[in-house]
């Protein structure tokens, strides 16, 4: 159902003319799981304001993910299977990322205990 869309918007009263679009679009993620195309309890979310590349913590899977846009999205920190651990190379527990336009990528390492640069 990537790229489906559902356009119904409620409009209200007020500055601007404002609305609330009430259907969603699926941009990454397709169910639970460990291969790129799933997520598995995403959390922290990016958008590099430049680049306008989102980057997604997928706590479970111990792992950030880039999103190249049309449901395609790329491992950018922690191993692509999902391994966790406490090495240099894998993360456990990301919860919370930040990137800058050169794709610099600081991790919020939750399990442990520390920040990871990438």
């Amino acid at each position: 159902m990537i790229g489906r869309e559902l356009k119904v918007s409620i409009k209200f009263p007020g500055p601007g003319n404002l609305q609330w679009m009430t259907g969603g679009v699926t941009i990454i993620g397709n169910g639970q799981g460990s291969s790129e195309v799933y997520l598995a309890f995403p959390g922290g979310l990016y958008l590099e304001p430049k680049t306008q590349h989102l980057y997604v913590a997928d706590i479970q899977n111990n792992r950030v993910l880039k999103s190249l846009g049309y449901g395609e999205a790329v491992t950018v920190a922690g191993q692509s299977d999902g391994t966790g651990g406490s090495t240099a190379d894998t993360l456990w527990s990301p919860v919370d990322v930040f990137a800058d336009e050169y794709e610099n990528v600081f991790v919020a390492d939750w399990n442990n205990h520390r920040i990871q640069y990438w």
